[in-house]
């Protein structure tokens, strides 16, 4: 079973855990040892109990995947990030617990939503779901949307 601070970490993180309360990975075959947060790698027994051979393989391709970063001398930020207009936004909080990154927290003082550039990977859900419409993505904003398909219409 996990460590019992792992609910702590998984929070101070903003990592994902599995049903059993274990750090889950990106992609178990392709990104075995990323997290949903950029830059945050696990290996060993925070992911599932593992031997020690296992262990030190993970530890090792963490330790590969930290220099990669260190090496690039940044990170890259995904281009089209969700961003709130905020003389649109009602207040209405339906946005907040549907981010799966936790990037969007409610400002209490303006009962507005904020969200956290650095943290959204620009999936959408929130602009989906946004009942007013305050809610706009980068690179997906109406304009541009429908000069695409007229372009494509117009090739027709």
């Amino acid at each position: 079973e996990p460590q019992p601070d792992a609910q702590d970490v998984r929070r101070m993180f903003n990592m994902s855990c599995g049903s059993e309360g274990f750090f889950l990975e990106r992609h178990p075959k392709l990104a075995p040892v990323s997290t949903f947060t950029d830059g945050v790698f696990i290996a060993g027994a925070c992911q599932a109990p593992k031997d020690i051979p296992d262990t030190v393989a993970q530890a090792g391709a963490a330790a590969a995947e930290a220099m990669a970063l260190i090496d690039k001398g940044h990170v890259e930020q995904e281009p089209n990030t969700a961003f709130i207009i905020e003389e649109e936004c009602s207040g209405c909080k339906s946005c907040v617990p549907l981010c799966p990154y936790t990037a969007i927290t409610f400002e209490e003082a303006k009962k507005k939503a904020v969200i956290n550039e650095a943290l959204c990977k620009g999936c959408g859900t929130c602009v989906a779901s946004c009942p007013s419409g305050s809610i706009k993505q980068n690179l997906f904003e109406d304009e541009e949307i429908f000069s695409e398909i007229e372009g494509v219409l117009a090739q027709v």
